[in-house]
């Protein structure tokens, strides 16, 4: 598995679910169609004791700071809330 991105926030949405931020230096020269399309349909979570969650991804934004860095938003749905996913937690790539 690729990691993705260290988890920086979880947040919940009431329309869309729950939504995992983070950021990862390495996608900054990255367009945003082709970090959509690199993520994919499946992402696996792994929480700091090591447990893994496969989940799917409902959709993908990305945003550009001032400092043209990139931070990307994973919807996952209503398939848990935020309190499931504990800060310190890792998002891969499924391969």
């Amino acid at each position: 598995m690729h990691k993705l991105l260290d988890i920086g926030d979880v947040f919940e949405s009431k329309e869309h679910g729950t939504i995992i931020v983070g950021v990862n230096s390495e996608l900054n020269t990255l367009s945003h169609p082709e970090i959509k399309s690199s993520i994919g349909d499946d992402i696996v979570l792994r929480t700091p004791d090591n447990k893994e969650l496969d989940l799917r991804v409902i959709s993908v934004q990305v945003s550009n700071s001032l400092i043209d860095r990139k931070t990307i938003g994973i919807c996952v749905g209503k398939s848990l809330v935020p309190s499931d996913i504990p800060m310190g937690s890792e998002v891969y790539l499924r391969t």
